[in-house]
Formats: C-alpha cells, structure tokens, sequence
C-alpha cells in the first residue's frame, strides 16, 4: 500500500513541469485571498465508479465493500453487488472541492472569521479522501499545516505533487506579529487511509500513521470533506463516520492538557466547542448515482453517530452560485 509521510516546509522551489502528455492537463484556480493554486490532474486516466459487476463474479474475490442483492426481471435472476473498485474519481476536480475551497478561502483571508484564531495559532487541516486536494492547498497557501489523506496510489502520487508545488507558509506570516507561529515550521504531510480497515481496527488510534501525526500537531482543527458521499462510497459510509468520531475522541484527549486551543467560529457565529474538530462537508447532488433514499440512509446514519448535517447558507459561499447542484454542510456533534 502506498504510504508517504514527509514534511516539505524544506522545499522551496515548486515542482517543476517537464513536460505535458495527451493524459495531463494542469488548472490554474484563482482564489480572492489565497491567489493562484495550479493542480496537476489526469482526466483521462478517470474511470467511472461501477455499481454493478457482472453475473460471472466471483464471490471468493469481494473485498469488504462489496454488496449482494437480487433483482428478478423477466424471469431472470441478477446478482446486483456493488463494485469493490470504487472508480479512480480522484485524479479529476470535481465541484464540490470548488465550494469548500471557496468558503475556506474567504474564512481564512483578511477580515474572514478564522483569520484572526489562525494568526495567533497555525491550525491543522485534515482532509479525508482528498484527491487532487483543492481545499488542502487552498489551507496551506495560509500556512496552516497540512494531512492529506486518500487511498489510490496514482492518487496520493498527484496530491503529493500538489501540495509540494503549491505549499507557501509565507502567507500567514505576512500579516501577523506573532512569533511564535513565525518560528513554526508548516508541516504538509499525505498518508494513505482506508476508511473501512482503518475504522475496524480497533488498535487504529496506536498504529494508524495519520492519528500519530495528528496527535504530534495536538488533534484536528478542521476536518475537509468534498464530494465523498455517492453511491459507490456508501458502504464504506458508516467507516467514514466512525472515524470522525475517533478523531473527535483524540483531539478531546489533547485538550485536556492544552491551555492555548483556538477558538473556531462557525458560519453563524457560534464557536466550534472546544474537544470538537469544525468538520465541513462538500455534497454534490447526482441523481443517477444517489437517490433521496440513499441520501436519507446517510444522514441517518449521521445522526446515529451522533451527529448532524447544518446547512451554510449558499450566500455565505463566493461563486456559489456557479455550483448550484453542490452545497456545503457543517457537520456538529449533537451535545
């Protein structure tokens, strides 16, 4: 498995391009606060998550993401089993890392309502099926360190590069005073994490390389989510939210012996209690992938993990309005 740890505040120079084949194609996204972020992605190598294989499948061969039920039509009888191979969705950008992208940027910028808590203490970001990792570079372009996490190794290849060519931990230190954030080195770091082994393991927190590095950098901040609830991640969903919950856990843990926990304020105003990470949840609506009953099945299970979806107001979203089939949700911890 794929597994890359490494801070990268030691190099400077970004990425260099050497060349660009029929299968690559590089974004320039402007921010209003942030700048330019230049992603390096691979449309041609995207394939489509499947829902169904075919009759002949071998049972033997079903990873735990598979799924069996029968249809009869005709007559005849179809094994219906969701696709173990989710599809390689993350080496194109998809909406919904626009928006949360979008609505960090304008949080973290001057005169946004983090900008004030990050410039007294750099948070830490953890984005969970990152892909390319929009919203994670959009975080580190202000110096917040950095976990970035997926699963496919041509994947994690793409976000590492990502992040190396657009880190700039100048950012933060250009407006503040603060000189304890000013010696602080950004940390940017991308782990492999899968949700389903990682949520079964009962030892995760202990041998998991993304808990020990969020324990190093005192727990989550902020949790990143985008476009990771569709019909081929719904069996992994109740992992997903299993997770949270455990990186809930490990941060309520460090702040008990913490004096100095910054005050996260969420869209409304209200401030984010202090052993809960701000967790923000990108959904794009897609019919032909989820129906509102899948979509019920998820925010049930939200709500059976203690937890529930509160949606930000699309007016509180720059260029919202070019992404209407996507809103974005804060997911808050029923207390």
């Amino acid at each position: 498995i794929y597994s890359r740890s490494r801070s990268y505040l030691e190099s400077s120079e970004p990425a260099t391009i050497t060349s660009r084949s029929a299968t690559e194609k590089y974004k320039r996204i402007k921010f209003d606060g942030c700048g330019t972020i230049l992603l390096r992605e691979l449309p041609d190598a995207f394939v489509e998550p499947k829902k169904y294989l075919p009759i002949n499948y071998e049972e033997g061969n079903k990873s735990s993401f598979g799924r069996l039920s029968n249809e009869r039509s005709g007559g005849l009888e179809r094994r219906h089993i969701r696709r173990a191979q989710k599809g390689r969705t993350g080496v194109t950008l998809w909406s919904a890392a626009y928006v949360v992208s979008n609505y960090i940027d304008a949080q973290f910028s001057s005169g946004g309502s983090w900008n004030e808590g990050c410039a007294l203490k750099r948070w830490t970001v953890l984005e969970l099926g990152s892909g390319l990792g929009l919203p994670s570079c959009c975080a580190s372009k202000y110096g917040m360190n950095i976990v970035a996490t997926d699963t496919d190794k041509e994947v994690l290849k793409l976000l590492e590069e990502n992040l190396i060519r657009n880190q700039n931990g100048n950012k933060l230190r250009e407006s503040i005073s603060c000189d304890q954030i000013k010696d602080e080195k950004q940390k940017v770091i991308v782990h492999s994490l899968d949700w389903v082994a990682a949520a079964d393991d009962p030892n995760t927190e202990f041998i998991q390389p993304v808990f020990s590095t969020l324990d190093s950098l005192g727990g989550a901040d902020l949790i990143l989510l985008s476009d990771v609830v569709y019909g081929a991640t719904q069996p992994a969903w109740e992992a997903l939210l299993t997770l949270l919950n455990k990186f809930r856990d490990q941060r309520q843990k460090l702040c008990q012996s913490k004096t100095d926990v910054i005050e996260r304020v969420r869209f409304d105003g209200s401030i984010t209690p202090v052993g809960d990470p701000l967790v923000l949840l990108g959904y794009t609506q897609r019919r032909r992938d989820m129906s509102p009953r899948d979509e019920a099945v998820f925010f049930k299970l939200l709500y059976d993990a203690g937890m529930e979806a509160v949606l930000i107001p699309p007016r509180r979203i720059p260029n919202g309005e070019n992404y209407m089939l996507t809103t974005l949700f804060e997911l808050r911890w029923i207390q």
